[in-house]
């Protein structure tokens, strides 16, 4: 028998939308990141036994899976009142999460520093492989452990590999940290995962957050506090607006990431503490951050594969001390490479999950990235383009090479878009980077959409799709046709 699959619509894997909200006379109200495509999966699983969460959250996201993968078991251990692990887990759990960070943030080095990029990810695939997970979605981890232990021989494969990936690391990093990026005047605070000493902890027990003042305002709150640090003003939205309740709702606004990471305490690690003092200096873009914990991540994965406890063959506690069947909260975090990952679930009598909610990076920067886009689409038309602007994404090998395609139509409710601050759009998403492969475009390659909308104006649409053929709504990208002022172009890609 023959079955027949229709497909009915195209979806553009770099797609993006912005939406612009102009006054009257053109000025710029609001720019935000259109999350329409980024449904909230937490229904999906309300009514599943917690036990088989993990299974499903791993799941969640093709881009870092390893990072759903831990946060999901931690709220299982969570459940349970908190498991002490074994030594050897705890270290092998962490050479799977550092080694994920160091493959996420090579793929931007791919297309201008290769060869550099493909020896950290060797060493990423090698150390993933040694602790049980050599495929793209992780099995590392179990309620209570870690599912198998690591052997002297994976590891000294793991330990050779090193001085390479810390040279090729550090060369990155050398060649993105002086190249400029954007002005860092981000109003709100920075939260990430630290040490008990308040050092930046990918894997860490307490959560800091810092105001851009430097005002510490939350020190070193365990998990079991989560429910009074951050609330959501819109729970439940694609948008969820979280905010710190010590600051509240109106002035909460904070961000998560490897920015935040740095800004939060000094690492852990000689090498890539040098680098974070020298990126602090240099006004601090989102790009070198992601450099200096790439150099962070390969020191400590250096340091655990020295550690003779990684090979106790303990790795998983008694199974009675991490059942938790019946009814409670449990909250698992981590500081995966886009930022803060909290996976919260409440299980009813019978071990069923009666409401879940997995607060994203991408939402929780979502305030971060809609500043970035006003500033953007509110810059004046005339300044200089990115091809005049030393350090333009392009260049700081955070992007690939790629045709400035952009179109320059005018809108029906304000200015002309101009080309270059299309490509600025561009840039301020990379520098927010939503977990969206949108964010590894090459230069002038995203699929972006620009939906202008009049604000407030009588008859304005509340939503303009390309393929309704409103000029205003701009496709960009190499390989899409320039639409005229007035003239329909359909970028087959539009969310």
């Amino acid at each position: 028998m023959t079955q027949r699959w229709v497909l009915d619509e195209i979806v553009d894997p770099f797609g993006a939308k912005v939406v612009v909200d102009r006054a009257p006379d053109g000025t710029v109200r609001e720019a935000r990141f259109d999350l329409a495509g980024l449904p909230r999966v937490d229904p999906l699983l309300t009514g599943h036994l917690a036990a088989e969460v993990p299974s499903l959250v791993e799941r969640l996201c093709g881009v870092c899976p390893a990072a759903h993968h831990l946060a999901g078991i931690r709220a299982l251990e969570s459940l349970a009142g908190g498991v002490e692990l074994p030594v050897a887990a705890v270290l092998s759990r962490q050479l799977l999460h550092h080694a994920s960070a160091i493959s996420t943030h090579a793929v931007r080095a791919v297309t201008t520093n290769r060869d550099d990029a493909m020896t950290l990810r060797r060493l990423a695939k090698q150390v993933m492989t040694a602790v049980g997970s050599p495929g793209h979605f992780p099995a590392t981890a179990v309620p209570g452990g870690v599912a198998t232990p690591i052997d002297a021989e994976a590891r000294d494969r793991c330990r050779a590999l090193v001085p390479d990936a810390l040279a090729a690391a550090t060369r990155i990093a050398d060649r993105t940290l002086p190249l400029a990026g954007p002005v860092d005047d981000f109003p709100g605070a920075d939260v990430a995962l630290a040490d008990e000493d308040g050092r930046p902890d990918l894997l860490g027990s307490r959560l800091r957050a810092v105001a851009a003042d430097g005002r510490v305002i939350i020190d070193a709150a365990p998990v079991g506090e989560w429910d009074g640090l951050v609330a959501e003003s819109m729970p439940g939205d694609s948008a969820p607006r979280p905010y710190l309740i010590a600051v509240g709702p109106e002035h909460g606004q904070y961000r998560v990431g490897p920015v935040a990471q740095l800004r939060i305490g000094r690492l852990t690690t000689p090498r890539a503490a040098a680098l974070q003092d020298e990126w602090s200096r240099r006004g601090g873009h989102a790009a070198g951050a992601r450099t200096v914990i790439t150099v962070h991540s390969v020191e400590v994965i250096a340091a655990i594969l020295d550690r003779p406890e990684l090979l106790d063959g303990r790795i998983l506690v008694e199974p009675a001390a991490h059942s938790g069947a019946g009814a409670g909260v449990g909250i698992g975090w981590v500081d995966g490479p886009r930022g803060l990952l909290v996976h919260r679930y409440r299980t009813v009598d019978d071990g069923r999950v009666g409401a879940a909610t997995v607060l994203t990076p991408t939402a929780q920067n979502e305030y971060w990235l809609a500043l970035l886009l006003r500033r953007a689409v509110a810059a004046d038309r005339d300044a200089p383009g990115p091809d005049d602007v030393p350090g333009h994404a392009a260049d700081r090998g955070d992007t690939g090479p790629g045709e400035q395609g952009h179109g320059d139509p005018a809108g029906p409710y304000g200015p002309p878009m101009a080309a270059r601050r299309l490509v600025d759009l561009e840039d301020a998403i990379r520098e927010a980077d939503p977990c969206l492969p949108c964010s590894s475009a090459p230069a002038g390659a995203m699929g972006l959409v620009v939906e202008e909308r009049a604000s407030g104006a009588p008859g304005a649409p509340s939503a303009v799709s390309p393929r309704s053929g409103d000029p205003s709504a701009v496709p960009t990208g190499p390989d899409r046709p320039s639409a005229p002022a007035g003239q329909v172009s359909d970028p087959s890609g539009g969310q």
